[in-house]
């Protein structure tokens, strides 16, 4: 943040990590008068207003929701059994949610037994390490959701490796291309996707409709999910 404020911009888009980590590059933008669109992530309401920090307007997904389709995939797809989740890195706001929309599924379905919740960190060797771990220590296992399809791709192929793809549905976020072309090979079963390219271009055309004095009409702006499988993979193929 110290870098573009120092570079007179008239406008900024920021995406945190964490509800906290740009509160005060923010409150100093708000001091500059420099308008701050967030995409993404937003901020802790309760910290930016104490610091004086303003978010002109928010483009995001629901990340809670990203969880909790994913893991009703699962479930519909297995009936009953063991499942896992596998997260991103703990405390990142976005993995966070995802994490606990598809806790809630799960915890929620009294066919459903939660085995282990356990952070992947977005590696897919630390996904992999994981799921031979967790295919070991738990047999039956029958779903995975995983926080992103990075490692949900390592999750499918550490089930390859010991011949339990079949007996094992997994899940991931984002419909990354690979997760496409596995989930078009029959291997991986099914992604969220979300749109980043609107977070964008939504968040570049917020920034000006404020610097053109516009009023926006809303203080947040949804981007549309969508649950990716083999049955209707053709018809996501222009999603962004």
């Amino acid at each position: 943040m110290q870098t573009i404020l120092a570079k007179d911009y008239h406008a900024i888009a920021v995406s945190p990590i964490t509800p906290y980590n740009l509160v005060p590059g923010v409150a100093e933008a708000t001091q500059k008068g420099i308008p701050v669109v967030a995409v993404g992530t937003s901020m802790d309401v309760q910290a930016a207003e104490e610091a004086g920090a303003r978010i002109e307007a928010f483009i995001t997904s629901d990340f809670a929701k990203q969880g909790e389709l994913g893991a009703q995939f699962i479930i519909e797809k297995i009936g009953s059994g063991k499942v896992a989740i596998i997260e991103g890195l703990p405390g990142a706001a976005q993995g966070e949610a995802r994490k606990d929309g598809a806790r809630r599924a799960f915890e929620s379905n009294n066919n459903i037994e939660l085995v282990s919740v356990q952070p992947g960190n977005w590696d897919r060797k630390t996904a992999y390490d994981i799921t031979a771990d967790l295919i070991q220590a738990h047999p039956e296992l029958k779903g995975i959701f995983c926080a992103n399809d990075v490692m949900a791709l390592g999750a499918v192929e550490a089930l390859q490796a010991a011949a339990k793809k079949e007996q094992v549905v997994v899940v991931g976020v984002d419909f990354i291309e690979e997760a496409g072309e596995s989930i078009r090979r029959g291997e991986f079963d099914a992604t969220v996707a979300m749109s980043p390219f609107l977070f964008g271009k939504g968040g570049l055309i917020l920034a000006l409709k404020v610097l053109e004095g516009h009023e926006l009409q809303d203080d947040i702006y949804w981007s549309p999910l969508g649950l990716v499988h083999g049955e209707n993979l053709e018809a996501f193929s222009g999603w962004r």
